[in-house]
């Protein structure tokens, strides 16, 4: 089954006029609302959020979040430790006695020249060998010392258990130790930390979580939604990978000599005058070419005139024409290599030839992308140099002859051309791909006399626009 064949099997209709509109209706819209969503700082959000939170290291935090056990924290531990201090007897006389107003102010008097003359007096009572006789002065000032007030108040604090304890506690590292427990324990971010780590929902209250419902969100959003769905559209990205660079939709009420010119282009630049090629029965002339109702109106009537045709052996000569016709060229404005040309014609049955093709320099080489017969519609022949065209040219049975517009459509890339009616394919070629520029021809002709009765025939074109691939 040959390639048309294919396409236009009876599982493949011809999209209508209307159907191929509307989607490049939708494509507009669509474009529109990509562009913008792809400006916007919700899906910049959206696209680091996706990198983040469906990465690995993202997923594996996740794991570990759920996994912590407060048991197996730090926190715990110190808390553990800290509660076991707390327990602790002397620990408890030290604190008790340490921020004690009683043990202020024994510090205070202990510094007393009073306190540290009984010092003094002590030592000598208390050492080895004190003779009370031979030392009876120091004996009786001992005496008289711890019978005063604050002496003995002293003495008393000295013999309390807790002071004790306090005093053998002091000369350790536990109270710096418990001090630096206490302050942990207490803190802020210890009992934020223990809180997170005793909650089963713990990573519900994560930043992590919360890049996730964002993104959740933010996957859910319409605009992403239908981004995202663009971005793996064939039609959509299709059509956005062209720019358009040439354009005419024929609403100006003439035709637009900036873009136009109606004549062979050689006749346009080395004759400034029409003239006929070939076996063309018509002469090409501007009266044939008008604008109406927002169309480009090309016509072939009978008309008696004398003008210029080309003779390949003896050059430019003149003859009568019994034919008049029209033709629109975009080759003093608008050449191009490799793109995307397409035009808006109705078509309807006629004695004489309607055609949409593409030319460069020289007649080789020629691209038909449409031309309409009386017998129907073909498209897909390609005239080169040294080669024969193929019988490939295909006659579009689904396209009917009853006054209707299609759109034509011929893509050229370094690697194909693509015929297309309507948005579909109707042919592609892979090979003897021209590569030099070329530009757009519409016309209106015939190379046998037509049946007068059916004469005048219109060529009618909505629009023509010529795009090339974006950088």
């Amino acid at each position: 089954m040959g390639l048309f064949s294919f396409l236009f099997s009876k599982n493949k209709k011809l999209r209508t006029t209307y159907e191929a509109e509307t989607f490049r209706t939708v494509f507009r819209e669509d474009e529109e609302l990509f562009l913008r969503v792809q400006k916007s700082e919700e899906l910049r959000n959206f696209q680091v959020l996706n990198e983040r939170v469906n990465s690995p290291q993202f997923k594996q935090h996740r794991k570990e979040i759920e996994q912590l056990s407060y048991k197996n924290s730090e926190y715990y531990k110190a808390e553990k430790q800290y509660k076991a201090l707390l327990k602790m007897k002397k620990l408890r006389s030290y604190m008790l006695i340490h921020a004690s107003q009683e043990l202020k102010g024994y510090e205070h008097f202990v510094q007393t020249p009073e306190y540290q003359e009984y010092l003094k007096l002590k030592v000598i009572v208390q050492s080895v060998g004190f003779d009370k006789k031979l030392h009876a002065s120091e004996y009786v000032a001992y005496k008289e010392m711890i019978t005063r007030p604050k002496i003995r108040a002293a003495i008393k604090f000295e013999k309390l258990r807790r002071y004790k304890e306090y005093s053998e506690v002091k000369k350790t590292d536990l109270p710096s130790e418990f001090e630096k427990l206490a302050v942990f324990v207490q803190s802020d971010d210890f009992k934020a930390n223990r809180k997170f780590l005793l909650d089963k929902n713990r990573y519900k209250t994560t930043e992590d979580y919360r890049m996730l419902e964002e993104y959740e969100r933010l996957k859910k959003s319409a605009d992403i939604v239908k981004y995202c769905a663009l971005l793996n559209d064939s039609y959509f990205n299709s059509m956005r990978k062209w720019q358009l660079v040439f354009e005419d939709d024929f609403e100006q009420g003439r035709l637009d000599a900036t873009k136009w010119i109606t004549r062979y282009y050689p006749g346009e630049r080395f004759l400034n005058d029409t003239y006929g090629v070939g076996n063309d029965v018509q002469l090409f002339t501007p009266d044939n070419v008008s604008l109406q109702g927002s169309a480009a109106v090309l016509s072939f009537r009978k008309e008696s005139i004398i003008g210029k045709y080309w003779d390949q052996k003896l050059g430019i000569r003149e003859k009568e024409y019994e034919y008049t016709s029209g033709m629109i060229s975009t080759a003093a404005v608008f050449r191009q290599r490799y793109g995307r040309f397409e035009a808006k014609i109705k078509l309807n049955h006629s004695p004489v030839t309607s055609c949409f093709w593409m030319l460069g320099n020289t007649d080789m080489p020629h691209i038909e992308i449409m031309k309409c017969q009386a017998d129907g519609v073909y498209m897909g022949r390609v005239y080169r140099h040294k080669t024969v065209p193929k019988s490939d040219i295909q006659l579009l049975k689904e396209v009917t002859l009853g006054d209707e517009y299609y759109i034509f459509t011929f893509e050229w890339t370094e690697e194909k051309m693509v015929w297309m009616v309507n948005d579909m394919v109707v042919k592609e070629v892979r090979e003897n791909i021209p590569d030099e520029p070329l530009y757009i021809v519409l016309s209106l002709g015939a190379q046998e006399v037509p049946a007068d009765k059916l004469l005048p025939v219109r060529m009618e074109i909505d629009w023509v626009r010529g795009y090339r691939l974006k950088r």
